[in-house]
């Protein structure tokens, strides 16, 4: 067993009487439908033999068992199945959890298809463990044992053909184990990468078609999907095969086992009851290789829900917690930091302050560190040096860091739903309709947003995204390049807001137009990751007029 189903099956500890009753539900389906299977044999045994028995009793006893059995079978179903969502419940819950502890630093790479695979396509595999194997597997091995000592009591012979056979059934799916987990990998990768294909083609549908590249676009999802089905293919055959073999043996038992009986029985009344009971070894067996059978496709689900939700933070959590003082400065401290160990240093001792109720710019070529700045600001990384301090405090210090920081990026996120369910996405009481206006957007609040803001403009949904971040009230504002979509004339209204607004926060600008950073009380210039000169706009003009000459402003 792999440390993922291991981890797996520890889930249901939290819905202990879940499982018991799951456990239960099935054992009394299980013995129930072999003591009416035993009884119906001996009222044939005692047919065939001629003999005189109380078959009224007989017969209630025989109703009686199907009908416990029938009602367990029921009530297995229904607890196994509520079992099984209530954990799935409780991975998904742990899923988002982990994305969001390990958002963004660990997840550059990953495909958000990929992503929502693990979410719904893996969990939903899972399903298969937790209402269909692990208290079955318990039933099957009690099962077995209680038909064995049972047949055995009639002679010990019967279980020198059903047991060895049982055991091979029950080790079918080792056979081809190798096969199964390399099946279940390539099953579960290709069902990932057409999903994120899928979603990419799906997001990207506009500039797939004004570059006329739909058509390739499409002949690449047939040509995933047509690998997919190649390993649903392969997975199948190889179920296909276990299953033929299964059966085979099974058969092979049956018919060692009539032979026996016929052989060793002398009294024909326990014939058929020594029939079922040598049987009952087998079936158990069956269920147990039946269930064994999508272990490849289970495991490899398992193992990558496993991965991601045991993925440590890229920052630890807040420990020795500070208040955050009123008014908070921001400040930089001799800050350095490169993205991998074997990496370049991106920042290399950058210091600089963005006092309370000021606007500050920063300032620099591509690559200068100014998105470093901001994530670093953000907690998405910890500096490898120096330190980074809001109201004095140092950040690893603060819980809830983001009721203290809010940002408006570059690429703006809105989800589907209403404007202005977007706008209260961090403070759910917020004035919305206020916010909308200080950040110049004359627009209906209830209006419908479709997904990632479709229906809007990019200046109409820079303009909610800046709304959003007013609206938390957070004392320092991140704009990231937030005004990169409007015309002059509607930057130069917004600029006036944000002013205002800038005067109960501490504000930093990342900025690529000279109008915007003349606005700013104090200029910080970034060059290859380090302050190359700050100032205000006088005294950095001619820089910035060099920095800027190929730029419109």
């Amino acid at each position: 067993m792999t440390p993922s189903i291991r981890w797996l099956a520890g889930a249901v500890g939290g819905h202990r009487r879940a499982f018991v009753s799951t456990l239960v539900a099935n054992l009394l389906a299980q013995l129930a439908a072999l003591g009416a299977a035993v009884t119906g044999a001996w009222l044939v045994g005692r047919v065939i033999a001629g003999r005189i028995t109380p078959i009224d009793v007989a017969g209630a006893v025989l109703g009686g068992l199907v009908v416990v059995a029938a009602l367990a079978a029921w009530w297995e179903t229904y607890v196994a199945h509520d079992l099984a969502y209530l954990v799935l419940a409780r991975l998904r819950g742990q899923v988002f959890d982990a994305v969001a502890r390990i958002a963004p630093a660990r997840l550059l790479g990953r495909r958000s298809g990929d992503l929502s695979a693990a979410v719904l396509s893996d969990i939903e595999t899972l399903e298969w463990l937790f209402a269909h194997t692990l208290a079955q597997l318990i039933t099957a091995g009690t099962v077995l044992t209680v038909g064995s000592v049972a047949a055995a009591m009639i002679h010990p012979l019967l279980l020198t053909v059903s047991l060895p056979l049982a055991a091979c059934v029950l080790t079918v799916p080792l056979w081809l184990r190798k096969t199964s987990r390399r099946q279940g990998d390539e099953l579960r990768a290709a069902t990932a990468e057409l999903t994120s294909d899928v979603v990419d083609t799906v997001q990207g549908v506009r500039e797939l078609t004004a570059f006329r590249a739909l058509e390739r676009r499409r002949r690449l999802l047939a040509l995933k999907t047509r690998r997919l089905a190649r390993a649903q293919a392969a997975n199948a055959a190889r179920g296909g095969l276990e299953a033929a073999v299964t059966d085979l043996l099974i058969a092979v038992a049956a018919a060692g086992t009539l032979l026996l009986v016929a052989t060793v029985i002398r009294t024909p009344a326990d014939a058929p009851v020594a029939m079922v009971l040598a049987a009952s070894s087998l079936g158990p067996a069956a269920q147990v290789a039946l269930l064994l059978k999508e272990y490849g496709t289970l495991r490899a689900a398992a193992d990558r829900v496993h991965t991601l939700v045991t993925t440590p933070a890229n920052v630890p959590p807040p420990r020795e917690v500070e208040e955050v003082s009123a008014g908070p400065d921001v400040v930089f401290e001799d800050v350095r930091f490169r993205y991998a160990d074997d990496g370049p240093e991106v920042l290399r001792g950058v210091s600089f302050r963005v006092p309370y109720g000021k606007t500050v710019a920063l300032v620099g070529a591509s690559g200068a560190g100014k998105s470093t700045c901001v994530s670093l600001l953000l907690r998405f990384w910890d500096p490898d040096g120096g330190r980074i301090l809001v109201g004095g405090v140092p950040l690893p210090r603060i819980s809830g860091l983001h009721r203290h920081v809010t940002v408006v990026p570059q690429d703006v996120h809105l989800f589907a739903g209403t404007v202005e369910e977007n706008v209260r996405l961090g403070a759910p009481d917020a004035d919305a309709a206020s916010a909308l206006r200080t950040a110049q957007l004359t627009i209906d609040p209830e209006l419908p947003v479709g997904e990632r803001g479709v229906t809007l403009s990019g200046g109409q949904r820079a303009r909610v995204a800046i709304a959003r971040a007013l609206a938390t009230e957070a004392p320092v504002l991140v704009l990231d390049e937030a005004v990169a979509n409007l015309d002059t004339d509607n930057e130069a209204r917004l600029a006036e807001a944000l002013q205002e607004a800038a005067a109960g926060r501490a504000t930093l600008v990342i900025a690529h137009r000279l109008s915007t950073i003349r606005r700013a009380d104090h200029i910080v210039l970034l060059e290859e990751g380090r302050v190359a000169a700050e100032g205000s706009y006088p005294e950095l003009a001619e820089r910035l007029s060099h920095l800027f000459a190929r730029r419109p402003s």
